[in-house]
């Protein structure tokens, strides 16, 4: 008979340490809490790394903080004043922006008379318009400015500083001549039109009416002559009345000074002044203008009337900007009138029944 020795009961220490090394061992149980006498903390598996949240930091430099300037003295090298940096090259500053010039006027309009000698700015190096009243001018000069005639205008291109002298003469009459002197100068190029006047300081009224300078002779209406009678009459006078409108000479004309004795037309209405006293007087060959200003001196509206101006050789009147006037509103009044021709000087018939 054998005999067996009993084993005996495992006392509670053991029995805890043996649950202990189990959980330990076994993978399955990694997230199990296991309640051990005596001890109050978990315990959870060594195989899950801890996670380590760092804590935030201060920023270095606050926005919303004011600023502070430090003042540094100068003897530590630190405080730079404008005037202590060094000059900077030219090529790399920004140059300043240049003010707009003014602007010059490069259409002229130049009054003109027979032998008398006008000086007119002109473009260096750039081609210049002249507008002549001649419809085939005729050039004279010594000047090595480059010069090009197409019908009535001449166009000058200085090739150097020194002026231009010339003298401009319609085809068909030596008698009457337009002398010029341009000056070349740092200007665009130029546009003058040249206004013929009929007289001079010292002229004298000949036998029709027109104007006769000191030196006796006539001013050129030659085209003015041409263009009146290549028209019907009244096609003549609704041309003349819009070209005068529209701030033009009809062609051929020019403006004169009023003779001694020219009879000024009469213009008479009630609340309507008609002043003469600065009117223009713009002579053709057959016609003579008058443009004179009206003021309504009312106060209400008023229509200028064209009836309201006579003359003896009255042939048309005009009113422009505005017929109907306001209340101290002005506008130009145009009336043209004809010059009357003279009769040829004719030898008498004695009657024979005397």
């Amino acid at each position: 008979m054998l005999f067996k020795p009993q084993r005996k009961p495992s006392t509670p220490k053991v029995l805890a340490l043996a649950v202990l090394m189990s959980a330990s061992a076994s993978p399955l149980l990694a997230q199990d809490r296991v309640a051990i006498p005596g001890l109050n903390a978990p315990v959870t598996t060594v195989n899950e790394p801890e996670v380590v949240v760092p804590k935030p930091t201060a920023p270095a430099a606050v926005s919303s903080m004011p600023s502070r300037v430090v003042q540094v003295s100068k003897d530590d090298g630190h405080n730079v004043r404008p005037e202590d940096l060094p000059a900077v090259p030219a090529a790399y500053v920004a140059p300043a922006p240049r003010r707009p010039s003014a602007p010059v006027e490069t259409r002229q309009d130049v009054v003109v008379s027979n032998g008398a000698n006008v000086l007119i700015p002109i473009s260096r190096g750039q081609i210049n318009r002249i507008v002549t009243p001649f419809e085939d001018p005729q050039i004279q000069t010594v000047s090595e400015a480059e010069l090009e005639v197409a019908n009535n205008v001449v166009y000058v291109t200085p090739t150097d500083d020194m002026p231009v002298t010339m003298f401009i003469t319609p085809q068909d009459d030596e008698g009457v001549a337009i002398s010029l002197t341009l000056l070349p100068q740092s200007i665009p190029p130029i546009q003058a039109n040249l206004l013929f006047t009929q007289a001079v300081p010292g002229s004298a009224t000949g036998a029709n009416g027109e104007a006769v300078n000191a030196l006796g002779g006539v001013g050129y209406r030659g085209q003015a002559k041409r263009w009146e009678r290549s028209q019907p009459f009244m096609d003549t006078l609704r041309e003349m009345m819009r070209d005068l409108a529209m701030g033009n000479l009809p062609r051929g004309y020019t403006f004169a000074d009023m003779p001694t004795g020219t009879r000024i037309p009469s213009c008479n209405q009630a609340g309507v002044n008609y002043d003469f006293s600065n009117a223009q007087f713009i002579l053709g060959h057959d016609f003579r203008i008058f443009i004179a200003v009206a003021e309504n001196q009312s106060s209400q509206n008023m229509e200028v009337s064209h009836a309201a101006c006579t003359h003896p050789n009255r042939a048309a009147v005009a009113v422009w900007p505005h017929e109907i006037l306001e209340p101290g509103q002005k506008t130009e009044v145009f009336l043209v009138t004809r010059i009357p021709q003279m009769k040829a000087n004719t030898s008498t018939r004695p009657s024979l029944l005397n």
